[in-house]
């Protein structure tokens, strides 16, 4: 895998310049949700002297609200987990609450609201864990005012600008009751298997949901998995609607965005245009070494984005299409309603996927399976979009998973207890898409790859349906396989 976020101080510091696109004029993007238009330095009104007292504790008050977003999603967090909260002297119309789990936990998410409309809403959040770079928070928090940005590490040498602010305590008594975060029981999805089919499916599943159980009851982590079948045209898996951060699988949708945008002619794999400050965020990914204004093929932008997982490439790419709203245009169209782009891609996460970039298993395999099929865009731009993932050459558990040679194509997407990959495997008899994601559960990379592995391995032998055929003794029945998915050894370099 290429190391997340734990680069050198430096990375920030290069994206200083910028640059003029030079592409053909792109639709027009919505504008932000109002009240959340991005000042870089907001400034109060004349007259006024400092921040607002924090009002008396409410349903409403900014701790209120952070607290009812994050406790019934996030697994431990209790009121007294909710430390404070800062109001802002440049705009007191914003406010943060920082939340500490236990130091076991190793968790401190701290939430930015804006008051909007008489309420306070959640706009922003993220876990505090760079002090010593905390530019790669301050990447995802455009808008938010900088003395709240600059309170995420009060005691930190690193915070370039000290915002002088000091934080309110949250009185005891004062958060409202809501119901905690509970691991939901793993149980198989297999309404739309057919009745002739369902009894393989459900043998091979149930090692998945044996998998998804034990994450959930040795470390209350979440896990999910939806299949689609590409010959059956049918679907199964555990927990497929549970939303999930969706790390960087949400590359897969920004890149049939990019492809749909060359159908259209908006430009070619050719054009070429430069980066722009606002591209640049921490992880994975040579780009954020470039100095703004650096100027790339859309082709180079999409094979390091799909095949090295560069976020800068994925930042860029997602500008030039129209923005997140286009994107989840897209991902709407294609059946994927839930899949919602609310910031940058990058190696920092929110405290919960509501407050972060998001999916679905099920989301994410109706989207692959557009590709598969052909009508996520045109015909060959579908068959150059698997072709593309299958260059991915990063340490894969969705392939590991899979008997020793099998072809497969697969982004993956992996952030603090987040593990998620999503695919195409070219099953000789029954190919299908796969979609695999979990949350809250182990910090351990390793431990969440042999999870991936397991729930992979379990479901070819859903598809699969015997163990011979994971010793490679497959059906030579195939020739229904090239009307979905093409060999791919035939669009080979």
């Amino acid at each position: 895998m290429v190391p997340l976020a734990f680069l050198v101080g430096i990375v920030g510091i290069l994206y200083t310049s910028g640059g003029e696109l030079n592409l053909p004029e792109l639709s027009e993007t919505k504008a932000p949700p109002k009240g959340e238009e991005a000042q870089s330095d907001p400034v109060p009104p004349d007259g006024e002297a400092g921040p607002e007292p924090v009002p008396e504790q409410t349903e409403d008050t900014p701790a209120a609200v952070a607290y009812g977003a994050v406790a019934p999603e996030l697994p431990g967090v209790g009121p007294e987990d909710v430390q404070g909260v800062y109001q802002s002297k440049l705009d007191p119309s914003w406010a943060s609450v920082r939340i500490e789990l236990p130091e076991e936990e190793r968790g401190t998410y701290v939430l930015f609201l804006q008051r909007a409309d008489d309420s306070w809403e959640a706009r922003r959040s993220i876990r505090a864990d760079e002090p010593e770079h905390p530019e790669y928070e301050r990447s995802v928090l455009d808008g938010v005012p900088k003395d709240l940005v600059g309170s995420l590490y009060p005691q930190s040498m690193a915070a370039a600008e000290p915002s002088g602010l000091l934080m309110e305590p949250v009185e005891a008594g004062s958060l409202p009751s809501v119901e905690a975060a509970e691991v939901p029981p793993a149980e198989a999805s297999l309404d739309e298997v057919p009745e002739d089919e369902r009894e393989r499916v459900d043998e091979g599943l149930e090692e998945a949901r044996q998998a998804i159980e034990d994450y959930g009851n040795e470390r209350e982590g979440v896990a999910g998995v939806y299949a689609q079948d590409l010959r059956g045209g049918y679907g199964y898996g555990v927990h497929p609607d549970e939303v999930f951060f969706s790390a960087s699988v949400i590359k897969v949708p920004i890149m049939v965005a990019v492809y749909r945008r060359m159908d259209e002619g908006t430009f070619s794999s050719r054009d070429m245009f430069e980066t722009k400050p606002e591209d640049w965020a921490g992880g994975a990914g040579w780009m954020q070494w470039d100095e703004a204004g650096t100027e790339h093929t859309v082709e180079d932008y999409l094979l390091m984005m799909m095949t090295q997982s560069d976020n800068v490439a994925a930042n860029a790419l997602m500008r030039v299409v129209g923005g997140p709203e286009y994107v989840d245009q897209v991902s709407a169209s294609l059946g994927a309603t839930d899949t919602v782009i609310r910031q940058k891609v990058t190696s920092e996460r929110a405290a919960v996927p509501s407050l972060d970039n998001q999916t679905t298993p099920r989301d994410m395999a109706a989207i692959l399976d557009a590709v598969a099929v052909g009508r996520a865009a045109s015909p060959e731009s579908c068959k150059d979009m698997m072709k593309l993932m299958r260059q991915n050459t990063l340490e894969s558990g969705l392939q590991s998973g899979l008997p020793e040679g099998t072809d497969v194509a697969y982004k993956g997407g992996w952030l603090y207890k987040v593990y998620d990959e999503a695919g195409f495997v070219w099953h000789e008899d029954r190919p299908y898409v796969v979609a695999i994601f979990s949350k809250h559960g182990t910090e351990d990379p390793k431990e969440g790859k042999i999870l991936l592995e397991n729930i992979s391995a379990a479901v070819w032998q859903a598809q699969d349906g015997s163990q011979s055929s994971k010793d490679g003794e497959n059906s030579e029945e195939t020739s229904e396989d090239a009307e979905v998915l093409d060999d791919p050894g035939s669009s080979e370099e």
